[in-house]
């Protein structure tokens, strides 16, 4: 009989050897893309670090450097507060704003809020008076109760009616009375002036904001539609609800929605040394994961194709085996027919046609007990020799054969002579594949008449003490 196990034993080493292989290469798949993807991650979080470490130094610096030609500013111009001297303090305005060109109109604001001269402009009468504007007088009481010198809120401007942001410094006397307030307009492109343009890493905006959420300078720049919203009103989302929330650290990074509410940014966050006011810079993520991708598609290239030809190998594997183990299975099978031919030559054996059931094939011994010759047998098919069995109970005996469920079967009838006299039979059925594709039965029959006619004697030696126990009861 054919092993089967030994045969299914190699399919099932290579179909578990090939999907271990797979499922290896798929965990170290994922472990790479996962460690690969922390890694550009946190690279580019050590980039956009640089940038806002950077930045933060340079902004401050300006800031500092702002404040003392202020302070200097303010101290000429409080050494003339006896006698207001307006000719002497324009000329002070206009050297220090020709010594910061990158500034806007610079404004002396005298402390009840009458606007003086520009850097550009002499004392006029023309000049409007801010006594009664209530953001005068919100940033005049934080000068007062604060620093001299800070970053303001934006605000529409007085003169030239765009919005404005302003750096302001109070001039006060020795007894503490504001004399003057000088307001420089920084310029929009403060932040731009500080970063040097680079197309790697890509950053989307690097933008200062004062505590209160007001939004100071932003680069790139606002368009001139939406400078009102840009500020015109505290910033709200994600950024300012985390410094809040983390009372304005120092130093902040983490991810959020962008702006548009739908692309993910990473933000580092620096809050300027000297000055309440945050820097941030975003960088997109679609920009991290684009580096990350750089990197990654070519070993992800690899091991696709090593995937790809895994599964080609084992297929085409696959298909070797199942050729080779049709041609064991056809071997077994011819060395099982002979070695019941050489075994069993008392037995009757028989070949078939697997679809007429015609017969092919008898041995001697089967002719000697049927009384047939080979001629006359060849004419006849298996159904001819068992009259017991119909056509459609034998198709549903040999069903299990023809779909390989099974090797063999063994089953029992009676077998005709030619002279028409029958005999108990047990038939060993086999299916057999030829080199060329055809397939035919192997009936290997044994005359159990002895063994029928000792079951028999056996029953009635046994029937009088079966009546008797049968007769007591």
């Amino acid at each position: 009989m054919i092993n089967a196990s030994g045969i299914q034993r190699p399919r099932r080493v290579l179909k578990y050897s090939a999907t271990l292989l797979v499922l290896a290469l798929l965990a170290y798949a994922t472990f790479l893309i996962s460690q690969s993807w922390r890694e550009a991650k946190s690279d580019q979080a050590s980039q956009l670090a640089a940038i806002a470490d950077l930045s933060e130094i340079a902004i401050d610096t300006y800031f500092t450097q702002l404040e003392i030609g202020m302070q200097n500013l303010g101290a000429d111009l409080s050494d003339t507060h006896k006698k207001p001297d307006l000719d002497r303090a324009f000329k002070l305005v206009n050297r220090f704003q020709k010594l910061h060109t990158e500034l806007g109109n610079v404004i002396l604001i005298r402390g009840d809020g009458q606007i003086l001269l520009t850097g550009t402009t002499h004392n006029s009468r023309d000049l409007p008076t801010l006594a009664k504007d209530s953001v005068f007088m919100k940033f005049r009481g934080e000068l007062l109760q604060g620093p001299a010198f800070a970053i303001g809120q934006p605000v529409m401007g007085t003169i030239d009616k765009s919005w404005v942001i302003a750096a302001r410094y109070a001039v006060t006397d020795q007894a503490g009375k504001l004399l003057y307030i000088i307001s420089a307009n920084l310029p929009a492109n403060l932040l731009q002036r500080y970063w040097v343009d680079s197309t790697f890493p890509k950053i989307t905006a690097l933008g200062l904001i004062r505590d209160d959420g007001y939004l100071v300078n932003r680069y790139p720049e606002p368009d001139a539609a939406s400078l009102d919203n840009t500020y015109g009103k505290p910033a709200e989302g994600a950024m300012i609800e985390y410094l809040r929330a983390n009372n304005y650290p120092q130093h902040g990074q983490v991810e959020m929605r962008g702006s548009d509410g739908k692309a993910t940014d990473l933000r580092a966050m620096r809050r300027l040394q000297h000055y309440p006011v945050t820097l941030f810079v975003e960088m997109p993520m679609s920009e991290i994961k684009a580096a990350w991708w750089d990197d990654m598609h070519a070993p992800y290239f690899l091991m696709t194709l090593l995937l790809a030809c895994i599964f080609a190998f084992y297929s085409i594997s696959r298909r070797r085996r199942r050729t080779w183990s049709m041609a064991q299975r056809r071997e077994e099978l011819r060395r099982n027919y002979e070695q019941a031919l050489h075994e069993r030559r008392p037995n009757e054996i028989f070949m078939f046609d697997a679809d007429t059931l015609q017969f092919t094939y008898a041995n001697d011994h089967a002719l000697e007990n049927l009384g047939y010759t080979l001629e006359q047998l060849l004419k006849k098919n298996i159904l001819s020799l068992h009259p017991e069995l119909g056509i459609e109970a034998f198709a549903a005996l040999i069903e299990p054969l023809r779909r390989g469920e099974q090797e063999s079967i063994k089953y029992q009838t009676v077998q005709a002579r030619e002279n028409g006299s029958t005999y108990p039979v047990e038939v060993n059925l086999q299916l057999m594949k030829s080199d060329d594709g055809g397939e035919g039965f192997m009936a290997i029959i044994t005359d159990i008449t002895a063994l029928r006619q000792a079951e028999e004697n056996i029953k009635k030696f046994n029937a009088p003490v079966e009546r008797r126990v049968t007769n007591r009861k």
